[in-house]
């Protein structure tokens, strides 16, 4: 479960966020939405112990991420894992290596493991053929779907989506949605989007944030967002 309270954040002697306040169960997955600038992506570098907040805290599973010890810290992130909105792939790895990366990074040594789980991920998004491949070769959204594979290789409790069907043509965006709402439905993980695509939300998580120069201006189910009276949300969805 993850809580945050009160949370507030200035950097650069700017205020970014002030006053974000939510819990988000176990059980539910959630989309964050606002508008370019909004403070989506601060948010989600400081649940990811990036940006310590000004006030406030980010509680995950009963720790306060910025009142622990360093090692409490180090092994919350590595409950975390981010796939990012243009993939970060190792241009110098082949696939096989690019999504094996995390698991060399946390000290697995067992090769039958590494290569078996490599092998499982590729195949959740439906890319099992690619592992000798260089990212050069393959399109916008395989890549997408190899940052996915590398983000469930070790098993994160957290999935973080940054934008995940940005610059996506439409059958390419509607391929990688379909990988993500398998995973959602079949992985343990708790999963958090950004995202400017409306009609994907519903199928990306129960609850939605919705962020405005900072501000919280509604959370809580989808369905509630769509029924909002707020001026904001409804222009948003028109």
């Amino acid at each position: 479960m993850i809580a945050v309270k009160n949370l507030s954040i200035s950097l650069a002697g700017q205020e970014i966020l002030r006053g974000i306040d939510f819990v988000l169960p176990f059980s539910e997955n959630l989309v964050i939405l606002g508008r370019s600038g909004s403070g989506k992506t601060v948010l989600i570098k400081s649940l990811l112990g990036i940006y310590p907040p000004d006030e406030g805290s980010i509680i995950v599973d009963g720790c306060d991420l910025y009142d622990c010890s360093k090692a409490e810290l180090d092994e919350l992130k590595k409950r975390f894992a981010m796939v990012f909105q243009h993939a970060a792939l190792l241009d110098s790895f082949t696939v096989f290596q690019n999504v094996a990366l995390p698991l060399y990074e946390r000290g697995v040594k067992d090769e039958d493991y590494i290569m078996s789980r490599v092998s499982e991920c590729l195949e959740l998004v439906g890319l099992a053929d690619t592992q000798d491949k260089y990212p050069a070769e393959l399109s916008g959204g395989m890549r997408k779907r190899i940052g996915i594979a590398r983000a469930l290789v070790y098993q994160p409790d957290y999935l973080i989506f940054d934008e995940p069907t940005s610059g996506l043509d439409p059958i390419t965006a509607e391929e990688t949605l379909f990988y993500m709402t398998e995973i959602i439905k079949n992985n343990t993980a708790t999963v958090i989007t950004i995202t400017h695509d409306i009609a994907t939300i519903s199928q990306l998580g129960q609850k939605v944030l919705f962020i405005d120069s900072g501000n919280q201006v509604y959370y809580g189910s989808y369905q509630g967002l769509l029924k909002s009276d707020n001026a904001l949300i409804r222009q948003y969805f028109a």
